[in-house]
């Protein structure tokens, strides 16, 4: 029996400026999971702040090899995570990855958009080709905007979430099964997380009104990972998730520096592990 669980990451990484990949990973593996890294784009930074980075395209073919190459070698995972993948094309060779380990849990986090709207360098083709991969995963991580472009319905800031449920049917009927939607107001709230899981519908405020780091959903993604793989329930993991981000936020404002630079999630994960 193997000591630690194991992860298969399909992610970017950012050379500079902690985010994707270079978020989770740290968090993870200090959390105890192990973690198999298959890139899907390589940046000299993230995209926020930093100017226009260098970026190299990772080809689908890559990450079917790979697929190939683990179940050669007997490989398997305990789930694959599926976040930035950059590009439509690529969106297929994941499927395929996923449908090799057929029995492994997976965890997809549509990342495409943020405040109403693609990011620059995706369009609604992206969106269309995104929703392909929902059938294939167990539980999807979309913020509200992501919800919005996952159903093809105009986006609306709004405290209802008669909404926010009815958009969680749309993607039930498109495949999707266990949601947690973040960035869903609601009264003082700007920042909430929705929790859809087998047809129940929990909303989870918070009542601080913390800033905005770049990297925020990534460190939420590696903690909840890690809280889930160790065995605790969505509604428990989500939970440690954004009490561990508020921290990290809250840890991050102490210091005068740039913003584009990240979370401190550093400090944080050696006061809770």
């Amino acid at each position: 029996m193997r000591p630690v669980k194991k992860i298969a990451l399909l992610h970017d990484i950012c050379g500079v400026g902690k985010a994707a990949m270079m978020n989770m990973t740290p968090i993870l593996s200090m959390m105890g999971i192990e973690v198999c890294p298959v890139p899907t784009v390589l940046l000299s930074t993230h995209t926020g702040g930093y100017g226009t980075p260098a970026v190299c395209h990772v080809p689908g073919d890559y990450i079917r090899a790979c697929a190939d190459h683990y179940k050669k070698e007997h490989i398997t995972f305990d789930a694959i995570f599926v976040g930035y993948l950059g590009k439509a094309d690529v969106i297929d060779a994941v499927i395929y990855f996923i449908s090799q380990f057929p029995d492994t849990k997976v965890i997809l986090d549509p990342i495409m958009g943020d405040h109403g709207v693609y990011y620059t360098n995706f369009d609604e083709s992206y969106g269309a080709a995104m929703r392909k991969i929902l059938p294939y995963a167990d539980i999807i991580l979309p913020n509200l905007t992501e919800m919005y472009l996952l159903a093809g319905k105009e986006y609306q800031l709004t405290g209802n979430h008669r909404n926010v449920l009815h958009l969680c049917e749309i993607l039930r009927e498109l495949g999707a099964k266990n949601m947690i939607i973040t960035s869903v107001p609601k009264d003082d709230c700007k920042k909430g997380i929705v929790l859809y899981e087998d047809n129940a519908f929990l909303y989870i405020g918070n009542g601080e009104n913390l800033k905005e780091f770049h990297g925020a959903g990534d460190a939420f993604d590696g903690m909840f990972l890690a809280k889930l793989l160790q065995g605790n329930s969505l509604l428990e993991s989500v939970q440690a998730s954004h009490a561990f981000v508020c921290a990290c936020i809250r840890e991050s404002e102490k210091y005068d520096y740039p913003e584009r630079e990240g979370l401190l999630i550093e400090r944080t994960l050696k006061k809770i592990v």
